[in-house]
Formats: structure tokens, sequence, C-alpha cells
């Protein structure tokens, strides 16, 4: 059943990647952070898959669906990033900069302290401090995660910008579809940390069972994902005129 899990990561990614170049190139520069993220996001799956079709229990295949959740968090980054451009152009955005290099920083560390950690348990050759490593790697992610939910919670107070504007309105959307993903993003990263934390053998991404995989791996990142490619989609005439 795991191939099957491997298959549908494989054929939702590379729809959901097309879709998401697609947005990269309606949306600009404003948006590039969000869309070559979400592509990036959509890379690993698609290579995950194609490895785990062949064999499920490829090291690569999921120490790559373990860490892909980070370059969703960053796609929501800078998701929000561009809705607040859209919403009050005016403002200067250092702010926004400062948190984005903050959120990559701890995804940054996060895949670092994960990959190291978990490389080294999986292939038995752990190390006294594999473990640890992986579990603040884990830890990491879910501080971004936290970081990322105040800052779009922030973003979405009332700002000087005309709100019957289009891009007022294009702004708000990305804004709410950034908010309603990372409710579903929460359940990948908590899952993460306590699988990581507890070693329990039906908790985990490799030896867990299909109900696990299905309802705390595939499906939020898949919801997440098709939330964000929806809203860019909705939003993408008007970025592409602009």
């Amino acid at each position: 059943m795991a191939n099957g899990i491997f298959a549908a990561n494989l054929a939702l990614y590379l729809v959901l990647f097309s879709l998401a170049v697609y947005n990269f190139w309606t949306h600009r520069w404003v948006g590039c952070l969000a869309w070559y993220y979400m592509g990036t996001f959509c890379a690993l799956r698609i290579v995950a898959g194609a490895l785990g079709v062949s064999h499920d229990d490829s090291i690569v295949a999921n120490i790559l669906i373990g860490i892909g959740t980070s370059p969703l968090v960053l796609t929501i980054d800078g998701l929000v990033h561009e809705g607040q451009v859209y919403r009050n152009p005016s403002k200067k955005q250092w702010l926004g900069w400062l948190v984005i290099y903050i959120v990559t920083g701890l995804m940054a560390a996060g895949i670092a302290l994960t990959v190291t950690g978990a490389l080294d348990i999986y292939r038995g050759h752990a190390k006294s401090n594999s473990l640890t490593h992986w579990e603040a790697g884990s830890a990491l992610i879910v501080v971004g995660w936290a970081v990322e939910v105040g800052w779009t919670f922030f973003s979405l107070l009332p700002c000087q910008g005309r709100r019957d504007a289009p891009r007022y309105r294009d702004g708000t959307t990305l804004l709410y579809a950034s908010a309603l993903a990372l409710i579903f993003v929460v359940v990948r990263v908590i899952y993460a940390l306590v699988s990581v934390c507890t070693q329990r053998r039906g908790l985990s991404p490799v030896y867990g069972t299909t109900a696990v995989r299905v309802v705390l791996m595939f499906l939020p990142e898949a919801l997440s994902a098709l939330i964000i490619i929806y809203a860019g989609l909705r939003t993408s005439q008007r970025s592409s005129k602009a």
C-alpha cells in the first residue's frame, strides 16, 4: 500500500508542479518566492514518489517525504509577502523581509538537523546525538510554522490600501489562503515532531500504518498545496496584467 501512496504523490504533484510554474510566470517577481518554493515542494514530492514507487523502503524517498514540509512553509511565507504587497504597495516591506529571513533560517537549520540525524538512524549508524539532531530539526520546523501563523494573522489586520482595488482583494485572498493552508500544515509538522520524539513504530513515516501515512502525511500536504495553487490561479489573471 505504501507504493500506492508514493504513486498518488507522483500523480498529484506532477499536475501541481505545472500549475506552480504557471503561477510563477503570471505572478512575476512579487510572487517569485512563493511559487519558487511551491515548485520545489512539488519537485521533491515527484522525486520521492518516483523513487518510492519502485522501492517503498528507499531511504532517500522517505527522507524527502519527511523534509518536504519545509518548502511548503516557505511557500506560505512567500504568499503572505505577496499578499502584503498587493494590499499596501506603498508601505515599506522591511518587516516582511525580516520575517522571510527568520523563517528561511529556521527551515534551513531544521532541514540540516533532520537530514543528518535521520540519515544516520535509517542507515543503522546512529550516533549519540543523531536522534537529538532529528528532534531539534523537527522542533525548529514547528517554530517556523508558529512564526508564520503570527505573521499571517498580523498581515490580515486592516491596512491603508484601497479595499475596493482589485489588487487589495487579491492580497486578501492570498492571506486567507495562507491562513487556511497553515491549519492543515500544523497536522503534518506536529505529527513529524511527535513521531520522532516518541519513536513509536506505528507512527513512523517509514514503518507506520497506511492510515497514518494517508491522514497525517499525504492529506494535510495535499490539501495545503491545493489551497495555495487555487489561490494563485484565482489571483494570477490580474497579476499577469500588472
